[in-house]
């Protein structure tokens, strides 16, 4: 069946035929529905880019969202795992100063025995209420100052070796070494060594004897703080003068046989307070 068609001519301003078409009769009949339908559909499509860019938009937004949400859950991680390392860190901070607390309580104990005074003794006339947050800041300079009294005080205190050389002659009475007869009260011990070899000061002081001075021949005496003294005798020669501060462990003189001595050796005598004692306690520590 032929289906029916409409020419439609179209003119020109000076009323001459321009151009002829022809459209299916049924269209024009029916126009408004045409219209309609075409209109529908230019909105249905624009409605569809609308959608699309709209959705791809969200999407995006939705992926940066995410992006940011999940960056923060991961810095909260952080953090919370920082807390926590740094919690564990103080209980560790706060272990190793119980340890030295520990450790200087030890050194406290050995200082009272030997009749030392102690460096961090018992406070007086002193109170307070007790924090329970630790302040390892203050803290730190706590134990900071107490070891450094502690390095102070053990600086001045005689202790360890004068000379490496083994003992020949102890502390206390013994047989006369020239007659190898009756006894006689020895105050220091003889360290045996080669002439000429080094005499180090047992502790830091302050130099009040260097010279010849009797039976100890070559001597150097050595005043130390809280009433100790030293004497190293029987010096083949003397490296320090009188009023010369010496710090431990500084050589002091050479190793000889002045004075009553019976071959090289070092005479070491230990003083507290002006008593003599045994040294060979404080040689090792």
């Amino acid at each position: 069946m032929t289906k029916k068609k409409t020419a439609v001519e179209i003119l020109d301003s000076n009323g001459d035929s321009n151009l002829k078409i022809q459209i299916p009769t049924v269209i024009l009949k029916n126009w408004k529905y045409c219209l309609a339908g075409g209109i529908f559909t230019i909105c249905l499509i624009f409605g569809l880019i609308v959608f699309a860019v709209t959705k791809s938009t969200s999407d995006h937004y939705e992926q940066e969202l995410t992006k940011q949400i999940e960056a923060l859950e991961e810095a909260k991680q952080n953090l919370a795992l920082e807390e926590a390392t740094n919690q564990l860190s103080a209980v560790q901070i706060q272990k190793s100063f119980e340890s030295i607390d520990s450790a200087l309580n030890q050194i406290n104990a050995k200082m009272r025995k030997r009749g030392l005074k102690e460096f961090a003794p018992k406070l007086k006339n002193a109170g307070g209420p007790v924090e329970d947050e630790v302040n390892l800041n203050e803290l730190s300079k706590y134990y900071e100052a107490k070891l450094k009294k502690l390095d102070k005080n053990l600086e001045g205190i005689p202790l360890g070796r004068p000379h490496n050389g083994g003992i020949t002659s102890r502390f206390g009475y013994r047989r006369n070494p020239f007659t190898n007869r009756g006894i006689e009260m020895h105050s220091g011990i003889d360290i045996k060594g080669r002439t000429g070899e080094a005499i180090r000061a047992t502790a830091a002081g302050k130099v009040v004897h260097a010279g010849y001075k009797g039976q100890y021949g070559k001597v150097v005496i050595v005043q130390h703080t809280n009433g100790w003294e030293t004497r190293y005798a029987h010096l083949s020669s003397t490296n320090v003068r009188v009023g010369q501060k010496v710090d431990a462990g500084q050589q002091v003189g050479k190793l000889g046989s002045t004075g009553r001595s019976t071959g090289p050796h070092l005479h070491y005598e230990l003083l507290s307070h002006g008593t003599k004692i045994n040294p060979e306690k404080t040689l090792i520590f």
